[in-house]
């Protein structure tokens, strides 16, 4: 068979066999990708699970105490005779103090703290997936830097290799040219072990097998959000969990004052006697209840009041770092929007490539300057990526801290 057409037909079965395992992503933008992160990361889906449950709190809280049931039989002898008696009586419980309305109170305020939690986590892990989408889109925007780095080179490389004779100076060139094209390889090996494992990640995060193409993946960083400062961050989620942990300690307290009183276990009462065959019934009321002598419960209400003041510590304390972060991520984010807008950009460092590959080919630079230059520009994107993940992370985390993040696009 030729060559040619067994490459042609190894070409169209790859093919086939890539858009079958890829037949399931229908991703088109990257606010598609987003809001399959939202839908789909594992941990999200497992938190909403957590939360659900959060529900049943309430319906334990709102339980109420089973009757209680007594019987008592006895038998033996009397100065009267023979005598059996059946003592029988149901008591309900009667929880006083308003122990079922301060329970369920608690209940309902420990759901609220738990569901700030739930949304923080959540938070963390579409920051957490954003920036490892950035990553992927800058990994498979350098590989065919270093590629093309690598290919250049190696042309250079070769011609050194075909000269019989070199000059010391051509000498050192082929060296530093052989170094420079082995580790172009081994990063652009690393690179694509970086960007198997991102994919992966991804494709985990979304539940979807996905190859990423760039246009699905987030693009430029939006430089042209404006920030102010504010002195209420009421949608943050730390500080809502702050809000209800205190609101959930004072709950507590009121919980603990009403378990100070006892519970009156009251209900009918039911006796029968047979004493030398004859028999006789009683009817009456069973009451029963715990006199609140040695235990006011004070050690419970004392520790209560602890935990309020601690949580209104911890709130206070949380409001004055949501502002100082905010402030930080805010400086952050102008500081480096100011860097990018002024550095080059991805279409110049193109330009200045092809001018280099000009000037080569018309003998104007030296192979060193070859070398320099491809490694500067490489630097010089790298540089430019590490600036655009930090501009995109003090980004989300300032829509994290307004409490905008899940309405917020990419």
């Amino acid at each position: 068979m030729d060559i040619l057409k067994f490459y042609t037909i190894l070409w169209v079965f790859c093919t086939i066999l890539t858009e079958s395992a890829f037949a399931d992503c229908d991703l088109k933008s990257p606010n598609d990708l987003l809001e399959s992160l939202k839908a789909n990361h594992p941990q999200i889906t497992e938190n909403q699970a957590f939360l659900s449950e959060t529900s049943k709190w309430i319906e334990i809280a709102k339980q109420r105490p089973n009757p209680n049931f007594d019987a008592v039989g006895m038998q033996g002898e009397e100065t009267d005779g023979d005598v059996e008696r059946i003592s029988l009586s149901i008591k309900h419980t009667f929880e006083l103090g308003g122990k079922r309305p301060s329970r369920i109170k608690y209940a309902d305020s420990r759901r609220k703290q738990f569901q700030s939690s739930i949304q923080e986590s959540n938070e963390e892990i579409i920051i957490n997936a954003i920036i490892k989408a950035y990553k992927l889109r800058h990994i498979k925007e350098l590989i065919p830097v270093y590629e093309e780095a690598y290919d250049t080179l190696s042309k250079i490389l070769k011609i050194k290799l075909k000269r019989k004779t070199l000059s010391p100076n051509e000498q050192v060139e082929k060296e530093t040219l052989v170094l420079a094209t082995n580790d172009y390889r081994l990063k652009v090996s690393k690179l694509q072990s970086e960007k198997i494992k991102l994919s992966k990640h991804l494709s985990f995060f979304i539940n979807k097998k996905c190859e990423f193409s760039k246009s699905v993946l987030p693009q430029k960083v939006d430089l042209n959000k404006k920030f102010s400062l504010s002195n209420t961050h009421n949608s943050y989620s730390k500080l809502q969990k702050a809000i209800a942990k205190l609101e959930s300690a004072k709950m507590k307290l009121n919980l603990e004052k009403s378990n100070a009183y006892p519970d009156l276990k009251l209900g009918p009462a039911f006796e029968t006697e047979k004493i030398n065959g004859r028999n006789y019934q009683s009817v009456g009321l069973s009451l029963s209840f715990d006199l609140p002598i040695l235990n006011f419960n004070n050690g419970r209400k004392s520790q209560a009041l602890a935990q309020i003041s601690t949580a209104k510590l911890k709130l206070k304390n949380v409001e004055k770092k949501a502002s100082v972060d905010l402030e930080i991520w805010i400086d952050k984010y102008n500081s480096l929007r100011e860097r990018l807008k002024n550095i080059s950009t991805k279409d110049d460092l193109e330009k200045k490539h092809l001018k280099i590959k000009k000037l080569f080919k018309r003998g104007i630079i030296s192979t060193a300057m070859v070398i320099e230059s491809h490694r500067q520009l490489i630097e010089f994107a790298k540089t430019r990526y590490d600036f655009e993940l930090d501009t995109a992370e003090a980004l989300w985390n300032i829509y994290k801290i307004n409490g905008t993040l899940f309405s917020e696009k990419l």
